[in-house]
């Protein structure tokens, strides 16, 4: 496939894709697939030529992610805007062009029966004799790889043609291709990293031209009930837009990774193909990745928060998808608890056990403790310490503050790798 070669000529092969979608609209992610499996196992390595491994020999001490995208919400103080009938087609036309469209020939892993039950064979049931054939396994489930198709959404963050999108769009990609509407045309993108616990991606086309951005927000700014704008590629029908409100915050998404609390929930349409598109406030900018929805359910879709992306884009740039661990298990301090302490401020993490032979151990955390600041950054809220540590590798050095018996102390740790099983 030549790189000039309009989307128009593949109208064929995804008109095929549409038919397999209205036949898949029970899975939870949001990606237009010939397989209905999602996030499956991983079937090709690092070292196919679909990744781009020009970063992976390089360490966290050794790059430099601020100037990767452009961010402006973390400005205070902006006041309300006024809606008009016109608000929502202008927020389109500054974004539509740095939202792209994701098509991706994967491998996938699938099973026939091979066998044949004498069920297939009589030429009617015969009562307990058939019941007993259905029982007995004469067909064996044999598994097999096939080449499949998918579908699915992203957007433009840096003028290199570094994109974002989820990790289940190019989830065992043997090639991808992206389209731009703004030249009309696909580009061949490579993998830079992809994150299954966060189900984010970052991969890479090599622009010939100029491209249009789409700054980042500040998703902890988001207030249930603000207006939102999502945009996305459902069902191969292009730049899509729909839009609503944030319907909650900090969601545990049903049938996704739940080690992961920090969800947007909108009831914004997300529809299989929307996925890895962006989630947009008002301002334009991203607050948010569309992955999920909840098929038998009406309005209920789910946006992974910006600044957990933001969190693992080092992660990603380093092809690195292994998390450091640090070895306790914490919870929320609840007011009482901090009464209980003596500890006079709002906020913090209370660790109820430090697991043996662990960093956290060995840096001298003990049961009881109250974590407050992490890396500079003071913890008013249990989901900043796990957006923090979800985005830390092994070998990666922390500096903790605790409060214990009256006193604040500062304790460095390494984080290391966990043990077979955690």
């Amino acid at each position: 496939m030549k790189t000039t070669t309009p989307l128009s000529r593949h109208v064929p092969w995804f008109a095929g894709i549409f038919v397999l979608a209205i036949l898949a609209l029970s899975v939870s992610g949001c990606t237009v697939s010939t397989s209905p499996a999602g996030m499956q196992r991983a079937l090709v390595n690092g070292a196919d030529p679909v990744f781009d491994k020009r970063f992976h020999d390089l360490t966290f001490d050794d790059i430099d992610t601020s100037g990767l995208w452009i961010e402006r919400g973390m400005l205070l103080g902006r006041g309300n805007l006024v809606i008009h009938n016109n608000t929502f087609s202008d927020l389109v036309d500054d974004t539509r062009n740095a939202v792209v469209n994701i098509y991706t020939t994967r491998v996938e892993e699938r099973k026939v029966n091979f066998g044949l039950s004498p069920n297939d064979i009589l030429p009617f049931r015969i009562p307990v004799i058939s019941d007993i054939f259905d029982i007995i396994p004469f067909k064996v489930p044999i598994p097999y790889r096939a080449e499949g198709f998918s579908l699915g959404s992203g957007f433009i963050i840096s003028e290199q043609g570094y994109i974002l999108t989820n990790a289940h769009v190019i989830n065992n990609a043997t090639d991808i291709r992206v389209f731009l509407s703004e030249k009309q045309r696909d580009y061949p993108a490579k993998i830079v990293g992809a994150d299954r616990l966060t189900d984010t991606a970052l991969i890479k086309i090599e622009p010939d031209h100029f491209l249009s951005v789409v700054p980042l927000g500040n998703s902890d700014k988001l207030r249930v009930g603000e207006m939102v704008l999502a945009m996305g590629n459902p069902f191969g029908l292009r730049h899509s837009a729909t839009s609503g409100i944030v319907s909650a915050t900090e969601r545990v998404s049903p049938g996704l990774n739940r080690t992961l609390v920090d969800f947007i929930q909108t009831d914004s349409a997300i529809n299989p193909g929307s996925s890895g598109g962006p989630l947009l406030n008002l301002y334009g900018e991203v607050v948010g990745i569309n992955t999920a929805m909840v098929s038998h359910a009406q309005s209920i879709g789910f946006a992974i928060p910006i600044n957990t992306v933001k969190e693992v884009i080092p992660m990603l740039v380093l092809g690195q998808p292994e998390r450091g661990w640090f070895g306790v298990k914490a919870v929320p301090l609840t007011p009482q608890k901090a009464a209980e302490l003596r500890y006079p401020e709002v906020g913090g993490i209370l660790v109820l056990e430090v697991e043996k032979g662990s960093p956290a151990e060995e840096g001298g955390v003990r049961p009881g403790d109250i974590i407050v600041e992490l890396d500079g950054l003071p913890l008013t809220h249990f989901v900043l310490f796990r957006r923090k540590l979800i985005g830390l590798i092994p070998g990666q050095k922390i500096q903790i503050k605790v409060y214990r018996e009256g006193k604040t102390l500062e304790i460095t740790s390494v984080l290391g790798k966990a043990p077979s099983g955690k």
